[in-house]
């Protein structure tokens, strides 16, 4: 038998007593911190796949060769690397913010 989807409900209206209202956490953030946020994360996520590539000797498996000596330096050419696809995810979630201010707005149209 397949799974079934499940969905998952950060807030319903018919919670109407204080103990449903606070189990329930939802975080408002403007959209600036949004796209900041996803784009810290992608950039840690590159940073520690980079590491772990770098230190196993993945990379240089696939024909891959990041010369560092030792782990500081390590850390600063991942660091490095990693900046690229942040910037990217970046600018791609600045595009997908600005195409839905579109939508809601088009009196802002230039």
């Amino acid at each position: 038998m397949a799974d079934e989807t499940k969905t998952v409900v950060t807030e319903r209206p018919e919670m109407t007593t204080d103990k449903e209202l606070n189990s329930v956490t939802v975080i408002s953030m403007p959209p600036w911190k949004i796209a900041g946020v996803r784009a810290l994360r992608v950039y840690i996520q590159t940073l520690v796949g980079l590491l772990i590539a770098t230190g196993t000797g993945a990379a240089a498996a696939v024909g891959v060769t990041m010369s560092a000596g030792d782990f500081a330096h390590t850390l600063l050419v991942c660091g490095s690397i990693a900046v690229a696809p942040a910037a990217i995810s970046l600018l791609q979630n600045i595009a997908e913010l600005l195409a839905k201010l579109d939508a809601t707005n088009p009196g802002l149209r230039a």
